[in-house]
């Protein structure tokens, strides 16, 4: 049974390798969502003066987005 120390160091460090990548993709998309919601915020507040405009941007905004 030598092996067994070894296979569980390269086990730890594949663990540890993933939970480096889960943690760098939820940073990343964590702050992707972020930067949405604030440009989405500014947005809202400058259609805040006129209703009319900011209907007719929406329909216009929401058509080809998805």
């Amino acid at each position: 049974m030598p092996n067994l120390p070894e296979d569980i160091v390269d086990r730890i460090k594949s663990l540890e390798r993933q939970v480096r990548q889960l943690t760098t993709y939820v940073n990343t998309r964590a702050a992707a969502h972020a930067s949405a919601a604030g440009a989405a915020a500014v947005r809202a507040e400058g259609d805040a003066g006129s209703e009319s405009d900011s209907q007719g941007d929406e329909k216009g905004a929401g058509g080809g987005g998805g």
